[in-house]
This record gives C-alpha cells, structure tokens and sequence, in this order.
C-alpha cells in the first residue's frame, strides 16, 4: 500500500522564532541533541573577540599614521572628530547609529550647491 506524505518548506527564520519561543530547558535539550550549536557559538564568541583586537589594533595604527592632531580637528560624523568617535564604546557608538537610523530625510538640513561643485 502506498501512503501519501505531504513536505512542507520550513526556513530557518521559522526555525528561529520557535527556538526563541522555548522555554531555557527545552533549549538546553536542543543543544544537548545538537551539541554542534553551542560549539558554532563558541567559535563565533572567539572570532568576536579576534574582530574586536585587530580593529582596537588598526585604530591606534591610523591615529599614529595620521596623527591625533590632525583627526582631532576635522569633523569625522555626527559632529565628531574621528579621534572622539573611535574613543566612543561599543555600545556608545551602536547608540549613535540607532538614533541616526531613525531620522527621516525630511529631518536633515537641506544645503544649496553649486552645479560646478566637486567633491573634496
């Protein structure tokens, strides 16, 4: 006899939401089933970690390169200096983005160029 089976896509964004759903017990036995989760995670944590220390490292290169003078003077973003920006947290800086992410087109001040204008 031959039975009849239905496939129904599932993505991982579904799979996702329902992972998020699970009360922390249930996510300790997926992790147990799949342990290959948690070591993905660990893997990730440490190439964080790796990120953060060559940005820290490529920072103090540009500022040693450039000179904190010089960075100190120009408006960088946001009204500031590249030199206080970089010197900004993590968090500080993601704060930032939020707030400018959120601003509409018709927040920002409009400025007249000249057609003959180049960039400098």
């Amino acid at each position: 006899m031959k039975s009849n089976s239905l496939t129904l896509p599932i993505n991982l964004e579904q799979i996702a939401i329902l992972i998020k759903g699970m009360p922390p017990q249930q996510r300790k036995k997926l992790v147990a089933m799949v342990p290959e989760l948690a070591i993905d995670a660990l893997m990730q944590e440490e190439s964080k970690d790796e990120v953060s220390q060559i940005i820290q490292e490529l920072k103090e290169e540009l500022i040693e390169i450039v000179g904190e003078k010089q960075l100190s003077k120009e408006t960088f973003l946001g009204g500031f200096t590249l030199v206080e920006y970089l010197k900004l947290s993590e968090e500080e800086r993601n704060n930032l983005w939020d707030q400018w992410s959120r601003l509409q087109i018709t927040d920002l001040e409009e400025i007249k160029v000249h057609s003959d204008a180049l960039p400098a």
